[in-house]
């Protein structure tokens, strides 16, 4: 302190030399002519114009974008006492600072009126940087939108499973209710031959519904889950679309729909999967079927060239809207999911036809003019590669004859109504059914029988010991009877579920519901290949 500072003066003094050297702002003031008196070292940083070069220039020569912005009109404002608060919302900067990256440096201003007593002697400016806090607001709005899409995403989720499990609960109580109204119908009246034969047609159409329903949801889960393989060799796939064409016929003539079929007279060969593409063919085609009015037409056509396989369905049905035809492959996706709609089904089975075709190396298409102008589905398929190894076609493992005269079985199973079914099975394919509710059961018979079954057929989810547990417990009975062959009859259908039945020591898995023909084939087949 001079002898001729006051106190005051001092710390005055002190302050703005703070202010001009160390404030984290930009700070400068003009007198009224708005010629700049100060100028600190926040603001020569950041513009990189040195306090030498700017003091006593006018502010708008310095800086011209002020007046160009209109801004200069703040400094005016502040000559006749009132402040203004710049935000970086809507003025973006006061001075054009750039960054490292060439960008202007966000800022906030404040332009206040510079006063000494009651007379404005001039203006003062704030500039504060606010790069940081526009980066933590950018990355804010970031997170509120990308938590705004997961909301929505997890909301079309909730709809989409919302309206699966209304979807499969009607696909599921629908032929559920025809059959529990035939079976009622049976019970309660004394039917005539023909009532009988329209109930049990009836039953079984809508039981092979559900059976189908769940194959096609299994078959998805295998596929999502990379479980499902493919068995490749060379497939006629003349066969397999004839073959397809004859399985969706009598649908197509109880609707009076025109199956009309353009194959090649030779021989379409592919690598593949004979099942797997006969599924595919018979989805599409049925799938044509379903959506064809009465007294429609559904063409299918197959040709080979240099480039591959290709199966075109064709039908005059009701097509598909542009904006779905995008969608039509994908999984659980209905372009009509009202309870007014015409047609079942969950929306799977094209989806696993894309699915399944994709597998094989190929591609399918969907294409339609509109609305009630039909549609065409292609399926393009590689050519086959030649292998010495592969053949035409699969050869039977089984004799030709189907009866098990003289064949006796043991069955294990818990359930009543599934050990009659298999009982039966075996006993109309002319064998003796030997049964048992549980594993204590079929030890008890395999030990006091006199006649040795030739096969063990067993349920898997035994009660107390598991079919997995007999089967290694009869492994340790002596001579013949810890080699008898055995079939695993169960629900559990995964193939997981197959290989593990298999690796324990079962010569066939056979997944539930069945066909008695798949059981007595089974069996002839286990007896056939006894060692």
């Amino acid at each position: 302190m001079t002898a001729r500072q006051t106190p005051a003066d001092a710390f005055t003094a002190g302050m703005l030399r703070w202010f001009e050297n160390h404030a984290t702002h930009g700070l400068f003031t003009t007198d009224r002519d708005l010629r700049i008196r100060t100028w600190n070292r926040w603001l020569a940083t950041a513009t990189g114009l040195q306090p030498e070069a700017v003091i006593g220039e006018v502010l708008t020569d310095i800086v011209p974008s002020l007046a160009e912005r209109g801004l200069d009109a703040c400094y005016h404002n502040a000559l006749k006492g009132h402040a203004t608060v710049l935000s970086h919302t809507l003025h973006r900067h006061l001075l054009p600072c750039q960054q490292e990256d060439g960008s202007l440096m966000p800022q906030t201003g404040r332009i206040a009126p510079l006063v000494d007593g009651d007379e404005i002697v001039g203006t003062i400016t704030l500039v504060g940087d606010v790069s940081e806090r526009v980066v933590a607001e950018r990355q804010l709005r970031a997170q509120i939108a990308a938590a705004e899409d997961a909301r929505a995403i997890a909301e079309a989720a909730s709809r989409a499973k919302d309206e699966f499990l209304a979807t499969l609960s009607h696909e599921i109580r629908t032929p559920l209710s025809a059959v529990l109204g035939w079976v009622h119908l049976l019970k309660v009246r004394e039917p005539d031959a023909a009532t009988i034969k329209r109930a049990v047609d009836v039953i079984e159409r809508n039981a092979k519904s559900q059976l189908a329903l769940i194959s096609d949801m299994l078959d998805m889960a295998r596929i999502s889950s990379g479980k499902v393989r493919l068995e490749l060799a060379d497939v006629n796939m003349t066969q397999v679309v004839a073959g397809a064409v004859d399985g969706v016929r009598p649908a197509a003539e109880a609707k009076h729909i025109r199956l009309v079929t353009d194959l090649p007279p030779g021989v379409a060969w592919v690598s593949g999967d004979a099942d797997r593409l006969l599924q595919v063919t018979w989805n599409i085609l049925s799938n044509a079927v379903k959506f064809t009015g009465d007294g429609g037409m559904v063409v299918v056509s197959l040709r080979s060239d240099r480039s591959g396989t290709h199966l075109t369905v064709a039908d005059t049905g009701q097509g598909i809207d542009a904006k779905f035809l995008s969608q039509v492959f994908e999984r659980f996706k209905q372009a009509d999911t009202t309870a007014a709609r015409k047609t079942g089904g969950l929306g799977l089975g094209l989806a696993l036809v894309k699915d399944l075709v994709t597998m094989h190396g190929g591609s399918v298409e969907a294409a339609s003019p509109g609305p009630g102008l039909g549609s065409t589905f292609s399926v393009h398929l590689p050519n086959r590669i030649e292998s010495t190894e592969t053949t035409a076609a699969r050869q039977p493992l089984l004799p030709a004859e189907t009866t098990l005269e003289g064949v006796r079985v043991l069955i294990v199973e818990d359930d009543p109504d599934a050990r009659e079914i298999a009982m039966r099975s075996i006993s109309d394919a002319g064998g003796m059914a030997i049964t048992a509710g549980n594993a204590t059961e079929a030890l008890a018979a395999l030990a006091d029988s006199t006649s040795l079954p030739h096969v063990l057929v067993s349920d898997i989810g035994l009660p107390g010991t598991d079919g997995y547990d007999l089967l290694a417990a009869i492994r340790q009975l002596p001579n013949e009877r810890g080699a008898i062959p055995a079939i695993a009859v169960t629900a559990y259908a995964s193939d997981a579920d197959a290989k593990m039945a298999m690796d324990r020591g079962f010569r066939a898995h056979i997944t539930k519901p069945y066909l008695p023909s798949a059981l007595v084939a089974a069996v002839r087949d286990a007896i056939f290949h006894r060692a």
